[in-house]
């Protein structure tokens, strides 16, 4: 008998700048911070993040020279998020002001979408939940 199988996948987003990054996904989608690593001498902002909101979980891990790996470059992440009302969801971040790199649009696989940067240079799609 096999008793191998994949629990949840993780994805992990490469940042320049903690606190930026985290007011970012706070403010603009509305995460909340559920989890902070921090060294109140080393990194007083935190160099790994758990952001949460409904169903869905974002890890951010902060790209600090000298220390850093090859896989913790800021802006080499790409977010795909699924959402319910993604023109709500749309019409919230205008309503912020924030840079939309692609406005909404129907994608070829069926779904309304459009695309962010956060500060740190990371794709981020927002696509209505559907079929594929």
């Amino acid at each position: 008998m096999n008793d191998s199988g994949f629990v949840r996948a993780v994805l992990v987003l490469p940042v320049g700048d903690m606190k930026q990054a985290r007011a970012w996904y706070e403010s603009v989608l509305g995460f909340e911070t559920a989890y902070l690593h921090d060294d109140p001498v080393e990194d007083p902002d935190g160099n790994y993040a758990i952001l949460r909101r409904d169903g869905a979980e974002v890890h951010l891990i902060l790209d600090e020279p000298p220390r850093n790996h090859p896989w913790t470059t800021a802006g080499t992440g790409y977010l795909f998020l699924i959402v319910r009302g993604v023109d709500a969801v749309y019409q919230q971040v205008q309503a912020k002001r924030v840079t939309v790199t692609r406005p909404i649009r129907q994608e070829s696989w069926g779904a309304r979408a459009f695309q962010l940067t956060d500060p740190s240079g990371n794709l981020v799609l927002v696509a209505e939940d559907t079929e594929p």
